[in-house]
């Protein structure tokens, strides 16, 4: 997957750009608030999983614009393609290959990007439902069924709550708790094998990434927490006999989540137990090792989106070089081999470190491409 040219038009703070990438590593540079991550966010909505940034369409056409316009042309294993986004208001338009397209979501795994922005270092340092929601939203770039499975878990589990309030004020309701303990247990005992499954596959990618990241002189290590089932428990087959086991800690726990009035075992309270050299990174990892953790996630998840799709997605970093040392930016700049990535930093003399790609940069919501061997004074 490679991005050949993007087109912006009243896009957050950017009145109109064209902007062309090569295959390789992409540096946009630029101090704060002047465009970097509002080019990345453009990119982003263009996999129709929206913003990153959580905000809705009518914040992203700039000031005093009804609209936004958007154009990509990018090339996959098998062809060239283009998609447009055209939105604004209630309105939104998205075609591919100049067909109209239903909805943005449609777009899902036609063109596949990861994204790492600051926000992110909340999978190391953040609570657990970061890390769930990191995990619910890569299984569900390779499995778009696991995400319908996490909608019918999360509606059954806010039924099941509903009547543990009313048992708790009334006393009356409890013969129906059953019903919704079975859902529960099919349900949630797909996705912890799903969940398992996945960390299996991306644990030894991640590792490779971090120790990368640290020349081989720190060690990585990421595993899951299941509030449901034990470690020496196998969860590799769905079967009666995992099903059973989660309906039957659901019984266990009936008098206290009554007494809570919510539901306190599931996979809504599963967690990841990411470590660094033994310790938790969490608890006693630099600010530089938690976020090289996430970072090498990110990665660590586009290796793995490769691997089973067999297509490259587009890496997208923002703000990384911050808190990294020489070497670790001498990684993300210079040894990521095989995929397209953009990145975007605020110090231009990291980015010259590069050994090929392109340099940008970006002010005011302009961006102008600088010959990696111009000096770093008369860039601008």
């Amino acid at each position: 997957m490679q991005i050949t040219r993007l087109e912006l038009k009243d896009f957050r703070n950017i009145r109109e750009a064209a902007v062309s990438f090569c295959p390789g590593v992409n540096v946009i540079c630029g101090e704060n608030a002047q465009g970097k991550t509002n080019l990345l966010e453009a990119v982003a909505l263009l996999t129709g999983r929206g913003s990153f940034r959580g905000a809705r369409e009518s914040q992203m056409a700039r000031f005093g614009e009804k609209a936004f316009h958007l154009k990509m042309a990018f090339r996959d294993a098998e062809r060239e393609q283009s998609i447009a986004y055209d939105a604004g208001g209630d309105k939104r338009k998205v075609s591919l290959n100049r067909v109209p397209l239903p909805s943005a979501s449609e777009l899902a795994g036609v063109f596949t990007a990861v994204v790492f922005h600051p926000e992110d270092l909340s999978l190391v340092k953040g609570g657990p439902g970061g890390r769930r929601d990191f995990l619910d939203a890569a299984i569900s770039q390779l499995k778009p069924v696991y995400g319908r499975y996490i909608a019918q878990y999360n509606g059954v589990l806010e039924q099941r709550n509903a009547l543990l309030k009313q048992i708790h004020r009334t006393g009356r309701g409890k013969e129906m708790l059953p019903i919704w303990d079975e859902q529960l247990a099919k349900i949630g005992t797909a996705v912890s094998i799903l969940r398992k499954d996945y960390l299996g596959k991306l644990s030894p990618l991640a590792e490779t990434v971090y120790r990368g990241f640290t020349g081989e002189r720190e060690t990585f290590q990421i595993e899951y927490e299941s509030s449901v089932f034990r470690e020496d428990i196998p969860l590799s087959v769905y079967s009666e006999e995992l099903i059973g086991h989660y309906r039957q800690l659901l019984e266990a726990r009936v008098e206290d989540d009554i007494r809570l009035q919510f539901t306190g075992a599931g996979v809504h309270r599963d967690d990841l137990d990411i470590r660094v050299n033994g310790l938790s990174a969490r608890a006693y990892g630099s600010q530089g090792q938690q976020r090289s953790c996430a970072i090498a996630l990110k990665i660590g998840e586009a290796m793995l989106l490769r691997g089973v799709t067999g297509e490259n997605p587009v890496i997208l970093l923002d703000d990384v070089m911050s808190e990294l040392d020489p070497g670790r930016q001498d990684y993300l700049l210079n040894r990521i081999r095989g995929f397209q990535v953009l990145i975007t930093c605020c110090d231009e003399a990291s980015a010259r470190r590069m050994n090929g790609g392109k340099l940008f940069t970006v002010k005011g919501g302009v961006f102008s491409e600088v010959p990696l061997d111009l000096p770093a004074e008369n860039a601008l």
